[in-house]
């Protein structure tokens, strides 16, 4: 999916994925890197259906679901 020109222009640009996946893992949401088609810079996005999520991202997840299934227990 391409980005669109007003959507790119409100987003926060990262020089680097890097720099996008420092913000990712400090986030309370998962959130993803990817490379913008039209300012060649990184935005974060939460759409995360069929893509390339970090491995730390994942495993953060797991971890909060084992925690709140420990404390159903």
């Amino acid at each position: 999916m391409r980005t669109r020109f007003g959507v790119c222009r409100r987003k926060r640009r990262y020089v680097s994925e890097a720099d996008a996946l420092e913000v990712v893992a400090k986030a309370t949401i998962v959130l993803r890197p990817y490379r913008c088609g039209l300012c060649r810079q990184y935005h974060l996005t939460s759409r995360t259906k069929g893509m390339r999520v970090p491995r730390f991202v994942l495993e953060r997840v797991m971890e909060e679901e084992n925690r709140r299934a420990e404390s159903i227990f």
